[in-house]
């Protein structure tokens, strides 16, 4: 093969745990050809892993069928120009793996302490201290931002730009949600406090069905902070999921900002965040910040699943409405951590990311 001609060849490059695998894209490049040198490639650090254990993502879409030739498929099929580059992600883990990953997700959630709002004069006085300190982050960030998120004026924190999904019905919603995300006063103050920047806060594509499909990505964080989806839509994209369920699975994304195993570390993080965001939100009172009554519409509840141990509930006498609520929600936590953290695009399951070509993204 000439110069030129290798220069003009396409290529297939494969991310798989930070390592890069490059290869020419030439007939037959067939998936299971794909998934065994991805194997190769690890098998000195990975034990017992298989090519039943890898899945292939290729714009967008999980590569199913290990005999497809994606030089016919990407090449010979299309009347378009081809790329020079294909990207494709890859994701799995080997048995031992997956048991290990079990139990590092049991042994993070029982080390993480527990939040839990304190309605005693010292919970008081603390719940108006971070309040003081988040009208001074909010002061911070537009001192040095001056803008709102998905503006030109982005700065040193939050978000930068809003992406949604043209092509699916009731766009203009999905942008409000995210927008209404990302300018939330308890978030933007949480983000300044930690010093953190997101590139994008981003629309996910509902792939797959709550509560029923092996594969159903609530969230994902792109290296750490460059990009954040979210799902924001029901599962027949004709409603929308609860604010607060949503808001919920981004104080999960957030905390992969720094910690991208879901362990004990993790956990205790994104605990912090959730009560920073609802603590350094000083137009809210205190307890749990209820947003899913947002302007009608359809909505979908949240992935969590109700539960706790019956005999552990706190005594109900001469409490608020507000106050049972949040004792409810401390109740559910530790399963609607772990449901969340099951349907977290960012662990070790296969992920899906909005469709490049028929949903390409729209950003403001």
């Amino acid at each position: 093969m000439t110069e030129t001609n290798a220069d003009t060849t396409p290529k297939l490059l494969i991310s798989y745990r930070g390592s890069k695998i490059e290869l020419p894209l030439e007939p037959p490049t067939t998936v299971l050809a794909l998934k065994q040198r991805v194997v190769q490639q690890t098998d000195r650090h990975v034990n017992n892993l298989s090519t039943d254990d890898i899945k292939l993502m290729l714009q967008g879409k999980v590569l199913k069928q290990d005999a497809e030739d994606l030089y016919e498929t990407l090449i010979t099929r299309r009347k378009k120009k081809p790329q020079k580059v294909y990207q494709i992600l890859a994701t799995g883990l080997s048995q031992r793996e997956a048991v290990q990953a079990e139990h590092d997700l049991r042994d993070g959630l029982q080390a993480a302490p527990r939040i839990r709002d304190d309605h005693t004069d010292k919970g008081r006085k603390e719940m108006e201290r971070r309040k003081r300190l988040g009208r001074q982050m909010m002061t911070k960030i537009y001192t040095r931002k001056g803008n709102v998120a998905g503006s030109s004026g982005y700065g040193d924190y939050g978000f930068g730009t809003i992406e949604t999904l043209p092509n699916l019905p009731h766009r203009e919603k999905a942008q409000r949600i995210l927008e209404t995300l990302a300018n939330d006063p308890g978030i933007q103050a949480c983000m300044a406090k930690h010093n953190w920047k997101v590139g994008a806060l981003a629309e996910l594509y509902p792939e797959g069905k709550v509560g029923e499909s092996e594969v159903c990505v609530m969230g994902l964080n792109q290296n750490k902070g460059m990009r954040i989806l979210l799902r924001v839509r029901t599962d027949d994209l004709r409603g929308f999921r609860k604010m607060l369920s949503i808001r919920k699975v981004l104080f999960h994304e957030l905390a992969h900002n720094v910690h991208s195993e879901h362990n004990g570390k993790f956990f205790q993080l994104m605990r912090q965040i959730e009560a920073e965001c609802n603590s350094l939100d000083w137009t809210k009172g205190a307890g749990l910040t209820d947003m899913s009554n947002e302007d009608g519409g359809t909505y979908e509840g949240g992935t969590f699943r109700l539960g706790g141990d019956k005999n552990q509930a706190a005594p109900t006498n001469n409490l608020s409405t507000r106050e049972l609520a949040a004792q409810a929600a401390l109740r559910r936590m530790t399963l609607e951590e772990e449901e969340i953290q099951n349907n977290c695009g960012c662990g070790q399951k296969s992920l899906f990311l909005p469709p490049n070509e028929d949903n390409s993204m729209d950003q403001t």
